[in-house]
């Protein structure tokens, strides 16, 4: 089972994230996923929701990769910690485009049932990100 949802998670990033294959989500999210990354955006429901989260990523970052550095199963449950990467060209949320590259990281935990991801709930350093698009100081600047 662990290797199984190891496996399915890889298969998320390279295929829909780094892949952008929309029309592939219905094969990894269960039709009533919920997606938490509170505060910074709502929650997100259903293959839908997990459309219009690659959707956003992609028209803020046109060059949007993820990069899986961890995989920790225990269970139904997968952590992953890993870095995205991008040159900010769109809108992301209240952020208009600067045309700055961002490597930043996220912890996600996702919980798997009958092989696909029924929940997801990250944490993303968004700080980190907003400083390197020369929204916010660095420290010592």
């Amino acid at each position: 089972m662990s290797d199984q949802n190891k496996r399915l998670v890889r298969e998320i990033t390279e295929v829909v994230w780094n892949g952008h294959a929309l029309d592939r989500i219905p094969e990894f999210y269960a039709p009533d996923f919920v997606a938490d990354y509170r505060p910074y955006a709502p929650l997100r429901e259903g293959c839908a929701g997990i459309r219009e989260m690659v959707e956003r990523a992609w028209a803020a970052f046109p060059d949007y990769h993820e990069e899986l550095h961890e995989l920790i199963v225990e269970d139904d449950h997968v952590v992953a910690r890993l870095t995205i990467s991008g040159t900010q060209e769109g809108q992301w949320g209240p952020l208009p485009p600067t045309g700055e590259r961002a490597e930043f990281d996220e912890i996600v935990i996702l919980v798997i049932r009958n092989g696909k991801v029924y929940r997801q709930r990250g944490v993303v350093d968004n700080l980190l990100a907003l400083r390197q698009l020369g929204v916010l100081p660095s420290p010592g600047s």
